[in-house]
């Protein structure tokens, strides 16, 4: 049986939110992180759609938001998925001081489906960064 996506991104969000998260989301270092990977476009849709939600206020439009974008990456660049995630993860690292639990979202990647090795090959590449 393939695995939730959904649920294993909406995991990711849940490790990463207890850290300044939604503040970094709605950065100028998030938004120059978009424009360099051409990802300024998607975000800004799945935020507005989020935002057009009657249902969600305030950090659920940002929780949603950030699940529709990485589930959307997920599904549309999944050669490059964990090389975009990655590198979020040194920008947020950069710009938030408190350490991000690498170890649980190495192991989200990997019931995402990326074996082993592809997950640690491209962590390594980031290890000294978060």
């Amino acid at each position: 049986m393939p695995p939730d996506t959904k649920e294993i991104i909406t995991r990711l969000f849940t490790l990463l939110s207890k850290l300044p998260l939604d503040a970094y989301l709605s950065s100028e270092n998030f938004a120059v992180f978009c424009r360099v990977h051409g990802l300024a476009d998607t975000w800004k849709e799945h935020l507005e759609s989020s935002q057009d939600r009657p249902d969600l206020y305030g950090k659920d439009i940002t929780r949603n938001a950030f699940i529709l974008f990485f589930h959307h990456l997920f599904q549309t660049r999944p050669s490059e998925f964990l090389g975009l995630l990655t590198g979020f993860l040194r920008d947020f690292s950069q710009w938030n001081a408190y350490p991000i639990p690498v170890d649980a979202i190495k192991e989200a990647c990997i019931h995402l489906g990326f074996s082993d090795n592809t997950v640690e090959d491209e962590f390594i590449k980031i290890r000294d960064r978060v």
